[in-house]
């Protein structure tokens, strides 16, 4: 159970993300919930399953006056954070015009996503455009000593919202076969990420790069120190998007590198050895 999962159940289905009363009536009648009734998403079967502990927990907490808590202690501290990263209107429309001018085919809203800044450790997207992430972003000490940038989570996240279909999902299950890429892809899923994540870290640095948010330096020391390099399909996904078509989905971009061979059993390390030499070098 994570709680990226637990807030995209309650965004998608009518949950008011401002209202405790609301969150906690919410699970306590999960599972009279039409909506909820009609899903046969596996991951939302797991949450409706363990409906009767969640609404337990969450009414206790309310019920020891959690919202005061939140209002009087947690809120003030997230708000100094908040109120110490300003973000003006024309950084957020030039990320969004180059989402929107990538995304094309799928054509992202030009809509800022709401941000929630939560007590969490980690950063997520929500269904409904917005998007969650720590108060450690926004901390420029941690930002500068760890190369955090809240910007570029922010781009990141924002492009989970591509869709990704089941055969290219299906692809990648099959390119475990490659001996390279299944030992990286382990190392990836035991941090939590992996698979798809690829596809976006290779899209936001190269939006990132584009609207110079990063160097290339950036861009190496990004793909060969992001979770201890193991994402290794993002190099060779980064060198080929200047090749992506004006009206081709990410989606369909990936599926071609597929299917023209650049992506294949066998040959992941000598394609990623490839292009994080043309990146080192300072070439596209």
């Amino acid at each position: 159970m994570t709680a990226s999962k637990l807030c995209n159940l309650y965004s998608s289905f009518g949950g008011d993300k401002d209202n405790a009363d609301n969150c906690v009536t919410f699970f306590r009648e999960m599972v009279s919930n039409d909506s909820l009734a009609h899903t046969n998403a596996g991951w939302i079967e797991n949450i409706i399953g363990l409906q009767p502990e969640l609404a337990y927990c969450l009414s206790r907490l309310y019920d020891a006056g959690y919202s005061d808590y939140w209002d009087n202690e947690v809120k003030p501290v997230l708000e100094r954070y908040i109120n110490s990263y300003p973000v003006s209107d024309e950084t957020l429309d030039g990320i969004h015009d180059a989402l929107t001018e990538f995304s094309r085919s799928e054509v992202l809203p030009q809509v800022h996503s709401n941000i929630y800044i939560l007590n969490i450790d980690n950063a997520f997207n929500l269904s409904d455009e917005s998007f969650c992430c720590t108060p450690l972003l926004l901390d420029p000490e941690l930002e500068k000593k760890f190369r955090l940038d809240f910007l570029k989570v922010y781009t990141h996240e924002n492009l989970h919202r591509l869709s990704i279909s089941e055969e290219l999902m299906k692809r990648l299950d099959e390119l475990m076969s490659d001996d390279f890429y299944r030992e990286k892809e382990i190392v990836a899923r035991s941090h939590n990420e992996g698979r798809n994540e690829a596809f976006v870290v290779a899209s936001e640095v190269f939006i990132s790069h584009n609207i110079g948010r990063r160097d290339i330096k950036g861009v190496y020391d990004e793909f060969n120190e992001y979770v201890d390099g193991s994402l290794v399909l993002v190099p060779i996904i980064y060198v080929h998007l200047l090749d992506k078509g004006k009206e081709e989905s990410l989606n369909d971009f990936i599926l071609r590198l597929f299917d023209n061979g650049t992506i294949k059993v066998g040959k992941v390390e000598a394609e990623y050895n490839k292009a994080m030499s043309q990146i080192k070098n300072g070439k596209r």
